[in-house]
């Protein structure tokens, strides 16, 4: 039975219960080919297998399932801030945990390199291609930010993924939408395969930094004043469940290269607001101090 049902221009989710009192997640690719290479060398890897972190996808033509404890996600859980059903810093804590157990594991697997969305983010710095509402957000990027900023991110782009030193296998894109915490707040997976790739442990933890920074900082800006926000406190979490000392330069960086990428997508694949100019100029912002404010909202 389908209980839920939602997508952008660019993928497309469907969530269906099972009789086991499980959830059958249908996540299917509206733009290019993911799905394709998703878990070409994971479905025999025990190690991920074996970890209650994570819920590893299976292809399916264009789309990816999953097999989840619930039927929301963390992000459509806590935003807009609200009374949570469930203590989010437990699912946070899991999370933690999940990327460690990837970032641990030494099966050889065929991952593809980098981060494919440092990929995606690289070809748009470059050449301002993309659908709808990229190729205006280009121009207005390099209105505002200037083509030396543009050239910087994507350095950044291409650091992150030079040589091998200190590389692990990671995520590629985690994000609160992939976090599913069972009803009672127990069980929580982290859905992964449509991004896996090699890179430095800090992309991973950047990248779910930069989403709870970004949520933090809009409702800062928004929402009424005194409202409480579980956004500190779920990095604090994340961070405890991956027990690890993280390099601040590349966790800012990848943290506002997030934040970058989101607004694409966003201008490409949902749609143009009124809002985008203002968050343009605050990512110029934190280009210009070289990511070392992009956390400060969780602070």
């Amino acid at each position: 039975m389908k209980v839920d049902e939602y997508g952008t221009g660019q993928l497309h989710t469907e969530i269906f219960a099972t009789e086991d009192n499980c959830f059958l997640w249908r996540r299917r690719h509206l733009v290019g080919g993911t799905a394709t290479a998703v878990a070409v060398g994971i479905r025999d890897a025990e190690f991920l297998d074996s970890s209650p972190h994570l819920a590893v996808g299976r292809p399916d033509g264009d789309t990816v399932v999953y097999t989840a404890p619930g039927s929301r996600s963390l992000a459509r859980i806590i935003w807009p801030p609200a009374p949570a059903q469930l203590p989010p810093t437990a699912a946070m804590t899991t999370v933690g945990r999940a990327l460690r157990d990837l970032n641990a594991c030494t099966t050889p697997l065929t991952a593809p390199g980098p981060p494919p969305a440092l990929g995606r983010l690289s070809r748009w710095l470059r050449t301002g291609d993309g659908k709808d509402g990229a190729a205006r957000l280009h121009q207005l990027c390099t209105d505002r930010m200037g083509p030396t900023q543009l050239r910087t991110l994507d350095d950044w782009c291409h650091a992150a993924s030079a040589g091998t030193t200190g590389h692990v296998l990671l995520h590629g894109e985690p994000s609160l939408g992939l976090v599913v915490p069972g009803p009672d707040g127990h069980d929580t997976v982290l859905l992964t395969g449509e991004s896996l790739c090699h890179g430095r442990p800090e992309h991973d933890m950047g990248w779910l930094l930069g989403e709870l920074a970004e949520m933090a900082d809009v409702a800062a800006r928004h929402l009424p004043d005194g409202t409480t926000t579980p956004f500190a406190a779920m990095a604090e979490a994340l961070s405890a469940g991956r027990d690890w000392t993280p390099d601040p330069v590349l966790l800012g960086r990848t943290a506002t290269l997030r934040r970058m990428a989101h607004l694409v997508d966003f201008a490409g694949h949902v749609g143009w607001s009124d809002g985008i100019t203002g968050y343009v100029d605050t990512l110029a912002a934190l280009v210009g101090d070289d990511g070392r404010t992009v956390l400060s909202p969780l602070q």
